[in-house]
């Protein structure tokens, strides 16, 4: 791995110029794994499922409608570390029939019944492991000190250290889907790329995605100082980070993604790839049920103006 020359941060692949000082690249980084891919797109769910080019399809294995093709113009970089499944293909599709029948008052009531699972795929999705050394400055209001008036305002420095922050880079997963999955992630048993999921290939090369790196970092910076705000309120809580040591790997983190109709109509959930307690996804609405509440809502509220209007 090639360092800068001036501080020794580790440069990417693509790297203009170091993260951490930003000196000029001088000379080409070392390489990494790519690979020039063949992107389907679903036309009618949105879903990228091309996560290996190798294994294209005519259809989508999410809603089964036709995809278009995308030709990227950059190389696709690869994963390099990979997080092992725990959850086998039985126990995923148990997680999904358990999600169904919980999804409460305004799911149809015969969902887990007439739910028809279509398709049940591993995948690792791709994802940013940054480790990471920041001095932090902040500025925050709290109560401590705040006299007559009910904020006062603070400010301080720490130097802090980030280790295992996932920074999401997902083509068929949206970040609101990744943010929910990371948290649970046991990221002291992975290992080198490998097993028999599909490795999806990442959206976006670290220099183009630096700002998502430093808004994670940024994140974290935030939480980290919470303690450090005298006082036991706080509010406008702000961090700059000046970078001092930054490292990413490319990881796979597990998942299945399920794809199943109700009625005629495509969902899609996705069961965590360790915890099959962990199952999000779209699912149908009775809409009879919201308005039938709507109805009585509104026949309450009716209620209490004509009581009141006496």
């Amino acid at each position: 791995m090639t360092s800068c020359e001036r501080c020794t941060t580790p440069l990417e692949h693509g790297d203009l110029r170091c993260a951490v000082c930003a000196l000029v690249v001088r000379s080409e980084p070392e390489p990494v794994a790519e690979a020039r891919a063949t992107i389907l797109r679903c036309t009618s769910c949105g879903a990228a499922i091309a996560f290996d080019p190798r294994h294209q399809a005519p259809a989508c294995a999410f809603c089964r409608a036709v995809m278009e093709v995308e030709h990227p113009v950059d190389p696709v970089e690869e994963a390099q570390l990979y997080v092992p499944f725990e959850v086998d293909r039985a126990l995923a599709d148990a997680a999904l029939r358990g999600w169904l029948r919980r999804r409460g008052y305004f799911a149809p009531a015969t969902l887990h019944d007439e739910a028809v699972l279509e398709s049940l795929t591993p995948i690792g999705w791709a994802a940013w492991i940054v480790d990471a050394r920041a001095h932090v400055a902040w500025t925050a209001d709290s109560d401590h000190g705040s006299r007559r008036s009910d904020w006062a305002p603070h400010a301080g420095e720490a130097h802090l250290s980030f280790t295992r922050i996932i920074v999401p880079a997902s083509r068929g997963l949206d970040e609101k889907e990744c943010e929910r999955l990371a948290p649970y992630y046991d990221l002291g048993t992975i290992e080198r790329a490998g097993g028999d999921a599909t490795i999806e290939s990442f959206d976006l090369q670290r220099s183009a995605a630096r700002r998502a790196v430093q808004e994670a970092i940024d994140d974290r910076a935030r939480t980290a100082i919470l303690p450090d705000i005298p006082g036991t309120r706080h509010r406008n809580v702000r961090v700059a980070c000046l970078l001092e040591a930054l490292a990413t790997d490319r990881a796979a983190l597990p998942a299945w993604v399920l794809a199943y109709r109700f009625r005629g109509r495509p969902y899609r959930a996705i069961v965590h790839g360790q915890r099959p307690d962990i199952v999000i996804g779209r699912s149908p609405i009775d809409w009879t049920k919201v308005a039938w509440i709507a109805a009585i809502v509104a026949a309450i509220a009716l209620a209490v103006l004509l009581y009141i209007a006496e």
